[in-house]
């Protein structure tokens, strides 16, 4: 069984690439973090793909990188910023967003176009908590901050959602893990990382939830931790989810 990791070279990826390769999977790391990469790799006998997601150019170089058959695909690459003006990429897109949403839909849409994901496998997204309230659907306007977190997490239900519905013989999840302790929240204010390291979770616990969705069956799209999430406030459907999906698909 193999498995690609993205975000792999740290946080929950990391721990996801070493949930399967404890298990006899065969896996495929993803990140920006060349000698962290390399060193991972060594560590858990994987192989390591260098990519930057937050660029489109990068995320079509490793889409044509990649081999199948691909079992499964952990889309844990991530970051928030905390900028009062949007950070753009040098393909003008905001960081935040294109790392925590565009790049899951481009690499995802490509892998299943190429067929290199098999029919019944499996892609799971680390995903937030599900509270969407004044997020922003204006998909192609830059948000800054933890406005970008947001709209990335709104995006990533919504494309999940339809990804579901389009292959309905794949397994597609999201899963928020709750507060773990990562790097998430390097560039945040003191008080955020605090909390972080004080209430968060193990790596390795964290980790384990998405394990569990991708070496298990599990019904249903979205979770939190090991439960069905519940939306306390629907994910709006017709004109936004629709929106979004013209608007990614320039990306593919």
């Amino acid at each position: 069984m193999r498995i690609v990791v993205t975000g792999g070279t740290s946080g929950i990826g990391y721990g996801t690439a070493r949930f399967a390769a404890e298990r006899g999977w065969e896996v495929t790391i993803v990140g920006r973090n060349r000698t962290q990469g390399e060193r991972i790799a060594d560590e858990l006998g994987a192989g390591y793909l260098y990519a930057d997601l937050s660029k489109m150019s990068d995320v079509r170089q490793l889409a044509e990188q990649l081999e199948g058959p691909i079992n499964a695909l952990a889309l844990c690459a991530g970051g928030i910023y905390t900028d009062k003006e949007a950070r753009l990429t040098n393909e003008g897109l905001e960081t935040t967003f294109a790392t925590n949403y565009l790049s899951k839909f481009a690499l995802s849409e490509m892998l299943l176009q190429q067929n290199k994901i098999v029919p019944d496998g499996c892609i799971v997204m680390v995903g937030g908590n599900g509270v969407h309230k004044n997020a922003s659907t204006s998909w192609a306007e830059p948000q800054a901050g933890l406005s970008s977190a947001m709209k990335a997490a709104l995006a990533v239900d919504l494309y999940a959602s339809e990804l579901a519905k389009r292959y309905p013989q794949l397994r597609v999840h999201t899963c928020y893990p709750g507060m773990v302790r990562t790097n998430l929240f390097q560039e945040a204010p003191l008080l955020f990382r605090l909390l972080s390291q004080m209430f968060g979770q193990p790596i390795g616990k964290g980790s384990a939830y998405l394990g569990r969705l991708i070496l298990e069956k599990h019904s249903g799209v979205h979770w939190k931790q090991d439960h069905p999430m519940r939306f306390r406030v629907p994910l709006p459907v017709g004109q936004e989810a629709e929106a979004l999906w013209l608007y990614s698909r320039q990306y593919i």
